[in-house]
C-alpha cells in the first residue's frame, strides 16, 4: 500500500476513534441502553453503526463528484473541516458540566440507535467536512469504498466496546468522575488535528 494512502487511513482511523471517545448523542444512547441490559447495548450499537455506513456512503459519493468538478470546493471543505475540528476542541475545553442526562431507549434499540445517528447534526458535519478533509483530492473509487468499509468496521467494534464497558457499574462511575479531564484531553487532540489539516490546506493554495 502506498505511504500516502496508508497515512490517509491512519488519519481517518484516528479521527474516528476521537469521535467515538468524545461523549455525544451516539455514545450516550448506547450507554443508556447498556445500563438496561448488555444485549440492548449491543443492538443499539449496531443501529448506530449501520447509520454510520449510510452516512459514509453518502459522503464518499459526494466527495468523488465534488473533487472532480469543483476542486476549489474540495479545498473549502478541507478548511471548513479544520475549523470544525478546532471548534470542537475549543468547546471541549470550555465544557465543565458533568455528563449529559442519558436519553431513554425504546423497546426497539436498533431503530433507536439508527435514528439517533441519522438525526445527529454532528454526523452531517463530520461526514460532510471532517471526513472530506482527510481524503486525497483524486482518490480512486476503490479507496473511497475501502475507507467506508474500514470506517464502518471500526465504528461497529468501537460501539460494541462501549456497550460492553458501560454495562459495568464501576465504569459508569469512573466516566462521570473523569468527564472534565477527558474532555480537555480530547479537545487538545482535536485542535492539533485541526491545525494540521489547516496547514495542509494552506499548502495547496
Amino acid at each position: 500500500m502506498p505511504p500516502d494512502i496508508f497515512t490517509t487511513l491512519i488519519a481517518i482511523s484516528t479521527i474516528n476513534m476521537l469521535a467515538w471517545l468524545t461523549p455525544g448523542p451516539n455514545m450516550l444512547v448506547i450507554i443508556s441502553a447498556a445500563t438496561q441490559s448488555r444485549k440492548a447495548g449491543y443492538v443499539t450499537a449496531l443501529g448506530v453503526g449501520f447509520g454510520g455506513v449510510i452516512w459514509g456512503l453518502l459522503a464518499v459519493s459526494g466527495i468523488a463528484i465534488v473533487f472532480e468538478l469543483f476542486p476549489k470546493a474540495a479545498l473549502a471543505l478541507r478548511l471548513f473541516g479544520a475549523g470544525y475540528l478546532i471548534w470542537l476542541g475549543y468547546k471541549a475545553w470550555q465544557s465543565t458540566a458533568p455528563a449529559a442526562t442519558l436519553p431513554r431507549v425504546t423497546p426497539a434499540p436498533f431503530k433507536t440507535g439508527l435514528m439517533v445517528m441519522m438525526t445527529n447534526p454532528k454526523a452531517v458535519l463530520y461526514f460532510g467536512s471532517i471526513l472530506t478533509a482527510f481524503v486525497p483530492a483524486h482518490a480512486p473509487l476503490w479507496l473511497l469504498v475501502l475507507i467506508v468499509m474500514l470506517g464502518s468496521l471500526q465504528a461497529t467494534i468501537q460501539n460494541l466496546i462501549t456497550a460492553r464497558l458501560f454495562s459495568a457499574p464501576p465504569v459508569q462511575r469512573w466516566f462521570n468522575a473523569a468527564h472534565r479531564a477527558l474532555q480537555r484531553l480530547f479537545g487538545t487532540l482535536y485542535i492539533v488535528l485541526g491545525l494540521g489539516v489547516a496547514v495542509d490546506a494552506y499548502k495547496r493554495l
